[in-house]
């Protein structure tokens, strides 16, 4: 045997490698043999030696973290966690026998002096703090290299585990919520900043969670004080990275901005969307979500989950307000989870919009003037009320039921043809696929009249008129290059004395009576030298009945008087990711006109007068708008008017 490792130290040196290396390398039994080659520099994989059997008396802890020098304080029993910098061990105390979680520092990190400094001030603030919401620290130190902090060893799991199994419900949510804003309030009163509230970092004790799916708040635990900050510090880094975790972290966090406690309630904001909805309000990788954080506001949790009472998802929404300032206090966050969060506040205003949106859940809503979702109902599914896709129009009775079409292609016993009632519930199913009087093709808008629904077949190019049960009336219309026919009709929409047609191929305006006479048309030429018309693609009515016509060409809506006259031309504006040639729908409410893009997410408020008003966001791809007037407070014997759209 020596001569061999003799003859193979010999053949190694010749080739340049110091002998040293290989007897090193064999007296500790790697087990491989380095020889440099110019071609590659393979090295063949050892076989992994058999792991012994983990046991209570011999626990083999594979680590790459060193515990020497604490076996005299603790016996360390198993590993339980393993974080970015620091790895826990659940240990029991030699002196007073208590069952603990060890933190201990990964070894890469103990070199640094400025994280060493850091990870013994976690320990000197929680052991200053006194909350039964907050993990307790009973000891901290080092022994030699190894530094440890002792902490209260929590036998549970993390909200992060409880949001992923979808073990919450609303009400064990606010539960964990309001303990956690309790323990916020404590820090924050002694100058203390988390700055990193994530779910991982929330401990829901085993013995919290009870049968019936509610949370003992005293079983709650907000944990990881690693880099938590007095109000002094603007920005800290470790290895040269943002601290916090991006999905988590408040808009001026992600900037490396001066942060003070609000930020911690934008952190909080985001846990609570992420526990209500199943997922946060940002996601994508790490650059994505930094924009958007600093950049975009969430769908409303509601708009997520329809579930979510509304007081609860309008909280979550101010706690995620960019602007630091407009996010409210924990005390005013704490009040609502203390309240009534789970009434209903009903539909008290007179007037509401009507908005038919390209999404699985809600695509029916009722949306306040301030831009308050109220209401939300259907979908895309298989239940009832749920459909294979969302509606392609909409239009408002006077009932206050809400008219919706679609297309499915399924024979007879398929119904294109939908009304709801206000609570979401189908009144009617008519209109089936087909050709015959009352069957419909491709049911492209609809309007209501205050005895009956007007339905535009964009196949068919015909307008078919039922009465307010669903019964088929009248039919009229039909393909053709104008005068009571149409070239790809897009929209309709009716006043109390005359129907309107939006005839996109032939590239005007047609106006009919109620019994589809043809009367006159509307159109633009592109230049006073040139025959060629403009391309319309929007419609609209005032009060008035003065109409608006959306010009593709100059994106401009021009408001018209019935004889013809242009009186008004105002630019709609065009929100990032609309597209300008999208259809256009317009409503009127005092003197203001609401405008969507079929696609975009935005309602554009323009008042008649010419002033542009901040849009409301929906969060969603809108099809369709309509006026939903709330006829509990109409007062008695006032005229109600409609003006409805659909795409």
């Amino acid at each position: 045997m020596l001569v061999l490792l003799i003859l193979m130290l010999g053949g190694l040196a010749a080739l340049g490698v110091e002998p040293l290396v290989l007897v090193v390398a064999l007296l500790l039994g790697l087990g491989a043999m380095w020889v440099p080659s110019s071609r590659s520099s393979f090295r063949p994989r050892p076989k992994p030696a058999p792991r012994a059997a983990k046991t209570k008396n011999n626990p083999k802890i594979s680590t790459g973290n060193s515990v020497t020098g604490l076996e005299a304080l603790y016996e360390i029993q198993e590993k339980v966690g393993i974080g970015g910098m620091a790895t826990v061990y659940k240990a029991r105390s030699k002196r007073d026998g208590r069952l603990v979680a060890l933190k201990i520092p990964q070894e890469k990190y103990v070199g640094d002096p400025r994280f060493v400094r850091r990870f013994h001030r976690e320990a000197e603030l929680l052991a200053h703090l006194d909350h039964p919401g907050i993990v307790k620290v009973y000891d901290h130190g080092n022994q030699g290299d190894t530094h440890y902090i002792a902490m209260e060893f929590l036998d549970g799991e993390g909200l992060d585990r409880l949001i992923e199994n979808k073990r919450l419900s609303t009400k064990s949510v606010v539960q964990i919520m309001s303990r956690v804003a309790e323990a916020l309030q404590h820090i924050h009163a002694q100058g203390i900043i988390h700055r990193d509230i994530k779910p991982g970092n929330i401990m829901v004790l085993r013995n919290a969670l009870r049968d019936d799916g509610s949370v003992d708040p005293r079983g709650v635990r907000l944990m990881d004080f690693g880099i938590a900050a007095g109000k002094v510090l603007t920005r800290l880094t470790i290895t040269g990275a943002r601290i916090g975790t991006p999905v988590y972290m408040s808009p001026e966090q992600a900037k490396g901005q001066r942060i003070d406690h609000k930020s911690d309630i934008y952190s909080l904001g985001v846990v609570f969307y992420e526990a209500l909805c199943g997922q946060p309000p940002f996601q994508g990788a790490y650059e994505a979500v930094i924009h958007q954080q600093i950049t975009q506001m969430p769908a409303p949790p509601k708009q997520v989950n329809p579930e979510i009472p509304q007081v609860l998802s309008d909280l979550v929404h101010r706690m995620l307000e960019k602007d630091p300032e407009k996010r409210p206090g924990l005390e005013a966050v704490l009040d609502v989870l203390r309240g009534n969060w789970d009434e209903d506040p009903g539909l008290t205003a007179p007037i509401y919009l009507a908005l038919a949106v390209e999404t699985k859940k809600g695509t029916l809503r009722l949306m306040d003037l301030n831009g308050t979702l109220m209401r939300m109902w259907s979908g895309v599914g298989s239940g009832r009320g749920m459909f294979p896709s969302p509606p392609l129009a909409l239009a408002v009775d006077q009932q206050g039921g809400v008219w919706i079409s679609l297309f499915e292609y399924g024979g007879g016993a398929v119904r294109l043809l939908h009304r709801f009632d206000v609570e979401g519930e189908i009144t009617h199913s008519v209109g089936p696929y087909g050709m015959k009087l009352g069957e419909l093709l491709y049911p492209i808008s609809l309007a209501t009249l205050p005895d009956g629904l007007l339905v535009l077949d964009g196949e068919a190019c015909t307008i078919t008129r039922f009465d307010l049960e669903g019964n088929p009336v009248a039919r009229f219309g039909g393909a053709g290059p104008g005068r009571g026919t149409y070239e790809s009709p897009r929209a309709i929409l009716a006043s109390q004395n005359y129907i309107f047609v939006l005839d996109y191929g032939n590239r005007q305006i047609q106006r009919l009576d109620h019994k589809g006479q043809y009367i006159s048309r509307y159109a633009f030429r592109k230049s006073r030298e040139s025959q060629e018309l403009r391309l319309l693609g929007g419609l609209g009515l005032t009060p008035q009945e003065e109409l608006l016509i959306y010009d593709v060409d100059s994106q401009k809506i021009r408001k018209l008087s019935l004889e013809g006259e242009v009186l008004l031309s105002l630019p709609l504006p065009l929100a990032e990711g609309e597209d300008a040639n999208s259809q256009v729908e317009m409503v009127v409410l005092d003197e203001t006109i609401y405008a969507i893009r079929r696609g975009g997410t935005k309602i554009h408020r323009i008042k008649l007068g010419g002033q542009a008003l901040p849009s409301l966001e929906v969060y969603a791809p809108l099809r369709g708008i309509a006026i939903w007037h709330n006829t509990l407070h109409a007062p008695t014997g006032a005229p109600v008017s409609r003006s409805v759209r659909g795409v």
